[in-house]
């Protein structure tokens, strides 16, 4: 056996495969890969093993138990080239104690080692920041942060994230701002604006606010386009927005971080001088010429008078009883996409009405070309599920929709867990089962001549898509295959 070919030594077996293999496809395939199926490719060879193990540190962590986030740090500190893998973690731990001093030594190593972390988000600053004084200066020392979220918790989680953020060595682009409150919601811990923004403000591309403070609208943000912000009585106004953020292209309204309603002491029929103030503001160009992605509740956005094009608009809340005050927004904003968040607590009030809803109001402004519909029938006893759905047959009837989506649920709606019964009603399991979605999809293709696509996302049910082909006045539509499915939808509703 003297004459017999020796086998290459294990480097030389790790060089060949390197040649033989381009590793821009094999990162491509790994990404692909649930963690699951990286650790088994990992088994398979020390080459694959550092592999895997480094593609399974660049997909985003989420820590939600104290012994999981041990077991993680010694993990990933058992090697010196773990640490600076690792782009996106978030540690969610609500008992404040759960941090013992050997968890904390552990988690500060880490973060003194991650030099290349890019987001950050603490479920518990009084959990985090209080295991151990060096986890806040060695958060604010992270040198490749780009992104940061802390719920504080306490008023000293609530101090310390603002000296994180007064601190911080590197330049956020998104930023979220939570506060923290007393149990009895009498008490409310803000943050230090505009000191903990003026470090950043110029960087910041992305801004979330849990509570309004009117002074974040004193500085101004250059390269911000995404916001979240919640309503109060006075402000924000769209004008005073402009200035503070003139490059926004998405802006996001939400509701007050102890629930109350914006504009709880105004009457209802003040609501319309309220929406005209608003609009007469953005006379004369203050405000902008338009806007990608604009949602929030129905009133809220009634109120705010938003005087500008909008491509994709998303109504929450809508009923019948404001179905007018829609209207108005739907034709100020001349969206191409709309969203309609709709719930059926009261059938008779669940109603979309009238086709007005998707017309303009001019043949030469923008139509609505793509219609998500999120329907939550959430009503007991059991309402007519045709009533609901018979009424988008005339609501279609005069428009101009190409892609029609019907999202339907019980009272929360969850589009990556719709075969999870246990967040569907029990009442409404066996209605949503007993739908005839062939019957349904002739009726909504039938009631337009512009259809194109049509999906229904249905709990219990799944997920179905159908593309429309018209020629010489009769209509054939076909199943889209699953996995061009998802595709499709995403496509259609970016």
């Amino acid at each position: 056996m003297s004459g017999a070919r020796r086998r290459p030594k294990t480097q030389s077996n790790i060089a060949a495969l390197r040649r033989a293999l381009n590793l821009d496809i094999l990162r491509i395939i790994l990404s692909f890969l649930p963690r699951v199926d990286l650790l088994s490719v990992s088994r398979t060879s020390r080459f694959y093993r550092e592999w895997a193990i480094k593609e399974l540190l660049l997909t985003p962590i989420d820590i939600d138990l104290p012994n999981k986030l041990e077991s993680w740090c010694r993990f990933v500190l058992a090697d010196e080239n773990r640490p600076a893998c690792v782009r996106d973690l978030s540690i969610r731990l609500e008992d404040p104690r759960s941090i013992n001093n050997q968890r904390a030594e552990l988690l500060l190593t880490f973060l003194q080692r991650a030099t290349r972390l890019r987001r950050l988000h603490v479920g518990s600053g009084e959990a985090v920041f209080g295991a151990d004084p060096g986890i806040p200066y060695a958060i604010s020392r992270l040198p490749a942060l780009e992104s940061f979220e802390v719920d504080p918790w306490c008023a000293d989680a609530q101090e310390t994230s603002n000296e994180i953020l007064i601190d911080m060595k590197s330049r956020l682009k998104v930023l979220s701002l939570n506060a923290a409150f007393h149990l009895d919601h009498s008490i409310l811990w803000t943050h230090d604006i505009p000191r903990v923004l003026a470090p950043h403000r110029e960087h910041l591309q992305e801004l979330r606010l849990e509570h309004l403070d009117v002074r974040v609208l004193e500085l101004c943000y250059p390269s911000l386009h995404t916001l979240k912000i919640p309503l109060a009585d006075e402000q924000p106004r769209p004008s005073s927005m402009f200035q503070a953020f003139p490059g926004l292209r998405h802006l996001s309204l939400s509701p007050d971080l102890l629930g109350n309603g914006p504009f709880s002491t105004i009457p209802k029929e003040s609501y319309p001088a309220l929406r005209h103030s608003r609009l007469s503001e953005q006379s004369g160009g203050r405000v902008w010429s338009s806007l990608d992605t604009l949602r929030g509740p129905l009133m809220q956005l009634y109120v705010i008078g938003l005087a500008c094009p909008v491509r994709r608009l998303e109504i929450q809340g809508y009923n019948a009883y404001a179905h007018d005050a829609a209207v108005e927004i739907v034709r100020s904003a001349c969206p191409q996409k709309l969203v309609l968040d709709v719930h059926c607590r009261d059938p008779n009030g669940a109603m979309i009405g009238e086709s007005s809803l998707l017309w303009s109001g001019s043949p030469d402004e923008q139509h609505v070309t793509h219609l998500t519909l999120r329907i939550h029938l959430a009503t007991y006893p059991v309402p007519l599920i045709r009533d609901p759905l018979n009424d988008l047959v005339p609501l279609l009837r005069n428009s101009k929709v190409e892609y029609l989506r019907l999202v339907i649920g019980g009272s929360y709606i969850r589009e990556d867990r719709l075969e999870d019964e246990l967040i569907i009603e029990r009442w409404l399991r066996e209605h949503l089962r007993a739908m005839n979605l062939n019957l349904l999809r002739d009726t909504l293709v039938g009631a337009t001549t512009t259809l194109r696509v049509l999906a229904f996302t249905i709990a219990i049910c799944g997920q179905r898509v159908w593309a429309a082909e018209r020629s010489g006045g009769t209509v054939t539509t076909i199943e889209v295959d699953p996995v061009d499915a998802r595709e499709l939808i995403l496509r259609e509703e970016a």
